[in-house]
């Protein structure tokens, strides 16, 4: 346990580090920058697009480089770790009987469905930088409406993930009765 956790009470658990908290927040300003703010094409939007990528592959880095949680719940300082994702029948079932029983485990990183999100924003941005790097960089595909097309859908697309996210953050956290913004901003949650 670090000092940043022993500092808190017993009646908190840690559940996101600062390395995933500064990744998710990253990519929520640099995709509020590009797709509300900045105009397609602008260095603005350049840099931010290749901020998000570099949020994105800390993120996969760091997913990778964690250990695995333990079974007791053990080391939840850990639930990034990729090593943790669980997209079984089981984890689906076991994620909406906890649902319907108004109590999620006050000790798990995401659930199921939230890692399919989190993969779906991985393979989003991915789409993105590459179709933005092509378009910008390579002087053969500028202004290739093809390109512009896909990044435009793939814009769109992450864009509805994004207000799934938020409205599943808020029915979950109700429903399950869990706290899922607070660990965001602070990493910490109360049992």
């Amino acid at each position: 346990m670090n000092s940043n956790q022993s500092s808190h009470s017993h009646d908190n658990i840690y559940i996101w580090d600062w390395v995933v908290r500064v990744c998710h927040w990253g990519i929520v300003a640099a995709f509020t920058i590009n797709y509300f703010i900045a105009e397609p094409g602008r260095l603005i939007h350049e840099i931010t697009g290749y901020a998000a990528m570099v949020f994105i592959a800390v993120r996969i880095a760091w997913g990778i480089s964690r250990p695995k949680v333990m079974s007791d719940g053990s080391n939840t300082d850990l639930h990034a770790s990729f090593a943790n994702i669980s997209l079984s029948k089981y984890a689906f079932v076991e994620h909406i009987k906890h649902l319907k029983q108004k109590q999620l485990p006050t000790n798990h990183g995401h659930n199921p469905f939230g890692w399919l999100m989190v993969f779906a924003v991985i393979a989003l941005l991915l789409g993105l930088t590459i179709s933005g790097f092509l378009m910008e960089e390579i002087d053969a595909l500028f202004g290739n409406s093809t390109l512009e097309w896909m990044h435009s859908i793939m814009a769109d697309v992450l864009y509805a993930c994004v207000l799934l996210h938020i409205a599943a953050v808020f029915f979950v956290q109700y429903v399950g009765n869990i706290q899922l913004i607070r660990p965001m901003l602070t990493g910490w949650r109360k049992r």
